[in-house]
């Protein structure tokens, strides 16, 4: 399964992903790569900051 393929797997299922979550689970050390491209596929994900410990973070979502 190629990257893209795997996050948006995991977009559906879970819902949601960070950059933690996809390097932990997948190895996609690029997260924000792979939504842009499928943002640029058509496939609607939203970005929504969050606050972390030492520095702010992304969380990406399926738009319902």
């Amino acid at each position: 399964m190629t990257q893209i393929q795997t996050v948006l797997t995991h977009l559906t299922n879970n819902r949601k992903i960070t950059s933690i979550e996809a390097i932990g689970l997948y190895g996609i050390t690029r997260l924000a790569a792979v939504v842009y491209t499928l943002n640029k596929r058509g496939i609607s994900i939203t970005t929504t900051m969050k606050t972390g410990v030492k520095a702010p973070y992304a969380e990406y979502s399926l738009e319902k």
